[in-house]
């Protein structure tokens, strides 16, 4: 288990698992330009109810798209890269031509000192009692970056 994902245990279980928005910043206008800048259509969303991370949606090409989940505060990310298939979003986690293509982006967070968690490490389960809380599941990337 990585320095992150146990920093992030931590961090839930210190909150009792109540959930942990993250605030809107000014950082996300210059990821944003730095994103554009990488010649990807950029869709960038702040937290609202249903979303506690900020989230990047990057389309490279209308068969290949990631969203990146960023959270500020705890400066971390997790990249979710997407193939359309017949208007379907299928998850490519494994899919090399799209890691290539994620890569400039994640290095422009990395450079802003974010750590990224992969998507095995973000489907890690953290409690049962997040079900208490209220979540649909009990994984970190629910917690973190995908909170209901």
């Amino acid at each position: 288990m990585t320095q992150t994902i146990q920093k992030l245990e931590a961090v839930a279980a210190a909150r009792e698992f109540a959930p942990l928005p993250d605030e809107a910043t000014p950082e996300l206008d210059a990821l944003r330009e730095a994103f554009s800048a990488n010649k990807a259509r950029v869709t960038v969303h702040g937290p609202e109810n249903d979303r506690y991370s900020h989230l990047i949606d990057c389309e490279f090409s209308k068969e290949m798209q990631a969203r990146f989940y960023v959270r500020f505060d705890l400066r971390v990310l997790v990249v979710l890269p997407y193939v359309m298939t017949g208007g379907v979003r299928q998850l490519a986690v494994d899919h090399a031509a799209l890691a290539k293509l994620c890569a400039p982006f994640v290095k422009v967070l990395q450079d802003r000192k974010f750590d990224q968690i992969s998507f095995d490490d973000a489907a890690r389960s953290l409690s049962d009692e997040m079900f208490d809380k209220g979540f649909v599941d009990d994984t970190m990337l629910a917690y973190f970056f995908e909170s209901l």
